[in-house]
């Protein structure tokens, strides 16, 4: 039986990447899964082949980053978006009971319903606008029913295929006119900043949920409009309502982290400060 610190799930996506990278620089012992190029390449639709890992290892905390995000892969492949992102929760949160580690799920702004132009807190209302909502909301349902566990609803951005800093940057420099929305509030901020402030809550003796972002909120229009200003770039665009989009998404999804900066004894990066920390991947 060997012991580890910490095992991060979905170790080769945006979040999981970093999180990997700043628990080696801190050497902070660790074991990693992902589909390939991890510890552990397996499929996590394979429960047996995961049960078999904890019964060979022990961790005291487990990190789950894997998710389907994909709001239309959710809404036209639900039962398939249910296995990854409730099904695998609700067998991790078993695990937790059966070995005893903290469970840290990485949660998402897009659960909360919203007040226009107020930040939500971590008991504000939440509701299932869509079905990558609900998958979120079912997954945590499973968390409540532990003793050592962690939810951190959040939302992040980064350098990588497909993101939305990656797409709106790539817009800008390729002069592209592109749809904003300025009616969607959000509290993003650098994944970089967001992984480190997940291991720093991880390893203080902490529970329950925890909002994690940029200290302010900001228009998906005026955090388009910072990032071409910092990158010296005109930005073309259209001024658009996310109420067009096909499928219904969360408007007012701002982020109250006062919890968490009482926690781990530091403030939150600005909405500023995110976005600079975001340009300077592409300078």
């Amino acid at each position: 039986m060997k012991n580890f610190d910490f095992l991060v799930i979905g170790s080769k996506g945006l979040l999981g990447s970093k999180i990997v990278k700043i628990l080696k620089k801190k050497k902070i012992n660790h074991l990693t899964i992902a589909r390939k190029n991890s510890n552990f390449n397996l499929n996590l639709k394979n429960f047996k082949s995961l049960n078999k890992l904890f019964l060979k290892n022990r961790f005291r905390v487990v990190i789950n980053c894997a998710a389907i995000i994909d709001i239309n892969y959710c809404e036209s492949k639900f039962n398939e978006a249910l296995i990854i992102n409730c099904k695998l929760v609700k067998f991790l949160s078993e695990m937790s009971k059966k070995f005893e580690f903290k469970f840290v799920q990485i949660s998402t702004d897009h659960v909360y319903k919203g007040k226009k132009l107020k930040l939500n807190h971590e008991q504000s209302e939440i509701f299932a606008i869509n079905k990558y909502a609900k998958t979120k909301i079912l997954a945590e349902k499973y968390l409540k029913r532990l003793n050592n566990f962690l939810i951190i609803r959040t939302n992040f951005t980064g350098k990588k295929k497909n993101t939305f800093i990656d797409w709106l940057v790539k817009s800008i420099k390729s002069k592209k006119i592109i749809n904003l929305f300025h009616d969607m509030y959000t509290s993003t901020m650098d994944v970089n900043s967001c992984a480190e402030i997940i291991i720093d809550l991880a390893s203080l003796k902490s529970k329950g949920i925890y909002n994690l972002g940029s200290r302010n909120m900001i228009s998906k229009k005026n955090f388009a409009i910072s990032v071409s200003k910092k990158l010296k770039k005109k930005i073309k665009y259209r001024n658009i309502s996310c109420d067009m989009q096909q499928i219904s998404s969360g408007k007012n999804l701002g982020l109250n982290v006062n919890k968490i900066e009482k926690k781990i004894g530091y403030k939150m990066p600005t909405s500023n400060q995110s976005i600079v920390n975001l340009v300077k991947e592409y300078q």
